[in-house]
């Protein structure tokens, strides 16, 4: 039992590392979006926000259809197909010349990331289980800020060799781990559990309240996203600061992020009601948000009120611990959290656009980023306040399993 717990242990870390490098379809645009503008010359401030986040559009559209294809042919194989994919996408930026290529191929590799992604929670929660999956999904729920953290890295150190070395260090990065996975990972066995992502799907589909938490979680990844997408070029424009400076004092905010969206399971568990941590998290980020573009006059002030913006952003991602309350029954757990999923990456689809184009339309444009931010994310007090029935808390665990 003991060979066979870290058998498992070794294909979590394999799974957890594959889903980081997933996720980092997205984040890696980040460090690249300033060598890309003055290499290739967009004629949109817009299309600039586009190359992060178009990978997104794929899991907004894609994201149950994968789910039952994962039903279907099995979580490994989709997982390394997915991965075949990614690898793709990254050769094919690599290889661009031109703004309507580049933006094809981050197509490609968003496909790569919502195979990866479905698949790989999948897979989590089928190899483990009791005290163990607790553990594998609170991993889990690191992904994306840990994502996020790889790119900044990355960024503050292959930006001196170019933009296209970001992408094919993750290329060669997730080859390796897709070679490991390969040589590492189980197959589905015949009679092992497998939680759906489609069961109950009609009862989700007519139900109102993933909608407005997905309304809610799309607000808040929209703030998220542009202002991650656009730090650098404020920051160059208020107080002179370099590209090299906001990804390292990046790396420090999104711990912050992290700390946030732990410290909710905590605070709920010591009865803080949902709709103060929530309401709290709104006023922080908007706060901040407001605080960077307006008032920011120095590199010092910059790092705190960053750190802020993602803390109170972390807060509203926890929320994700009210996803039971959302759930028309604990058989489709799956199903809500694929649909919750598929409007939040509405919001990081269009939050770095947003923002770019919001900076060149001076403080107006980030009064209304905000004024949005806050209007979505109310969308979800009627879950904020809604009490958690006993079927649904007992099936917490698994809802977590689709987090991201």
């Amino acid at each position: 039992m003991a060979d066979q717990a870290k058998g498992r242990w070794s294909e979590i870390i394999v799974i957890y590392a594959l889903s980081v490098a997933s996720a980092m379809v997205v984040s890696e645009g980040v460090p690249a979006l300033g060598g890309i503008a003055a290499e290739l010359h967009p004629r949109s401030p817009a299309a600039i926000g586009l190359i992060m986040s178009i990978p997104a559009l794929v899991v907004a559209i894609g994201g149950l259809l994968t789910g039952w294809l994962v039903d279907r042919a099995g979580d490994r194989r989709v997982l390394l197909a997915g991965g075949v994919i990614l690898l793709a996408g990254d050769i094919g930026v690599i290889l661009s010349s031109g703004i309507g290529s580049l933006l094809a191929w981050r197509v490609v590799g968003g496909v790569g990331y919502l195979c990866m992604a479905v698949a790989g929670v999948a897979m989590l929660i089928r190899i483990s289980h009791g005290r163990a999956r607790v553990a594998a999904l609170a991993l889990w729920s690191t992904v994306i800020p840990a994502s996020f953290i790889a790119a900044f890295l990355a960024g503050a150190l292959l930006n001196g060799f170019g933009w296209r070395w970001i992408f094919g260090t993750h290329a060669s990065v997730s080859a390796a781990l897709l070679v490991a996975g390969a040589l590492m990972l189980s197959a589905r066995q015949e009679g092992e559990i497998v939680v759906s992502r489609t069961a109950g799907i009609t009862s989700v589909l007519r139900s109102p309240w993933p909608y407005v938490l997905g309304i809610s979680f799309a607000s808040a990844a929209f703030l998220q996203t542009g202002m991650i997408a656009v730090l650098v070029k404020l920051l160059a424009m208020r107080i002179g600061a370099t590209e090299a400076e906001v990804h390292s004092f990046s790396i420090l905010a999104m711990l912050f992020n992290l700390a946030g969206a732990f410290s909710v399971g905590m605070l709920l568990n010591r009865g803080v009601p949902a709709w103060i941590i929530g309401a709290v998290g709104a006023a922080i980020s908007a706060v901040a948000t407001l605080l960077l573009r307006l008032v920011v006059a120095d590199l010092a002030t910059a790092i705190v009120v960053d750190c802020l913006l993602l803390f109170g952003c972390g807060l509203l991602a926890g929320m994700w611990a009210l996803l039971p309350r959302a759930a028309p029954s604990p058989q489709s757990f799956g199903a809500t959290s694929g649909i919750v999923t598929q409007i939040t990456l509405i919001g990081v689809l269009f939050g770095p656009p947003a923002a770019f184009f919001a900076l060149g339309a001076g403080p107006i444009g980030f009064v209304v980023i905000v004024a949005v931010m806050l209007l979505g994310t109310a969308a979800a007090v009627p879950v904020w306040l809604k009490k958690s029935s006993p079927d649904a808390a007992s099936g917490a665990p698994d809802a977590a399993m689709s987090a991201h």
